[in-house]
Order: C-alpha cells, then sequence, then structure tokens
C-alpha cells in the first residue's frame, strides 16, 4: 500500500493551503494531515479484516458442503478472533492534534502511529494469503489444519502490534 501521507499533502485544498502560512497553524495543519492519513488507514484496514473474515465464513460453509464437519468449533474460534480485532483496528485512537488538547500529540507521534498501522497492515496482508489459502484448500476438500495454526500465529502477531499501538500512543498508560 502506498503512503498515504503523501497524498493528503499533494491533495490539500486552497484552506488548508493559507492555513499553512501562519505561524499557529501551520503545526496544527500539518498534525491533522497526519492524523487524517491515519485515520484512512485505519479504516482501509478495517475494511481488509472484514474480506478475510468473509473468505474464512467461505472455508467453513465448503467444509460443511464437502460433509467435514470436524474443527469446525476452531475455526469458528480463530473467525471470533478475528472479528474481535477487527473491531479494535476499526476503534482505534488517531492521536487528537488539536490546537489545545488535553494531551499533546506531535507530529512524531502521530507518525509512529501511522508506521505502526502499516506494519499491521504487512500482518493483515499476511493473514488474508493465509485465509485465502485456507479457503482453497477447504473448497478442494483437503483441509490442512496447519494453514489454520499459522493463521492463529498471525493473529497473535497482529494482537500483539495492536497492544503496542496504545502504549506507543499512552505512553503505556
Amino acid at each position: 500500500m502506498d503512503d498515504i501521507r503523501e497524498e493528503i499533502v499533494d491533495d490539500r485544498g486552497a484552506i488548508k493551503k493559507l492555513q499553512l502560512l501562519f505561524p499557529g497553524y501551520h503545526g496544527y495543519r500539518v498534525n491533522e494531515d497526519l492524523r487524517d492519513a491515519d485515520i484512512y488507514l485505519k479504516n482501509e484496514l478495517y475494511k481488509k479484516m472484514l474480506n478475510i473474515i468473509e473468505n474464512l465464513k467461505l472455508a467453513e460453509q465448503a467444509l460443511v458442503s464437502n460433509g467435514i464437519f470436524r474443527d469446525l468449533e476452531k475455526i469458528g474460534i480463530v473467525r471470533s478472533r478475528i472479528q474481535a480485532l477487527a473491531g479494535e483496528i476499526r476503534h482505534h485512537e488517531a492521536g487528537y492534534s488539536g490546537i489545545s488538547p488535553p494531551v499533546r500529540i506531535g507530529k512524531d507521534k502521530i507518525s509512529a502511529l501511522y508506521d505502526l498501522d502499516m506494519k499491521i497492515y504487512d500482518d493483515i496482508v499476511k493473514l488474508d494469503e493465509g485465509v485465502k489459502n485456507f479457503k482453497d484448500s477447504c473448497s478442494s476438500g483437503n483441509y490442512d489444519f496447519s494453514i489454520l495454526s499459522s493463521i492463529d500465529v498471525t493473529i497473535n502477531d497482529l494482537m500483539s502490534l495492536n497492544s503496542s499501538r496504545d502504549r506507543l500512543l499512552y505512553g503505556g498508560v
């Protein structure tokens, strides 16, 4: 995925460009643009997670269609974990950078949040590939449990990255 931060800067309208001219507003505008990029990325992450959930449902349906009923509970647990993680990603804090916020979140921290979200994106791509492989194995009737295990490992990695996001934002509070 391309760096959305550059796209946000390139798409600044006249009012946003005017705000950059005022010293007191310049930092605010830069931080808000970074925050907007992070919000956009976060929404893309969530959409990708919803697609992964749909593919996992299709894998379950394929197993049932092929008369394979074992381990459906394990697949359900994995799907529930992915759904919970998707909800957390959807509701990530964006790091408000307002003119007078209660907790100041500067450019470096907002940029670090974006970079962390890109790492989360990379793991979501890995999760997506794993779920697609699993779905394909279920559709062919060659259910491969080892793929489900690797999906579970990727979910653990994502959960770890996700929890580090709050530590980055709030400093472990």
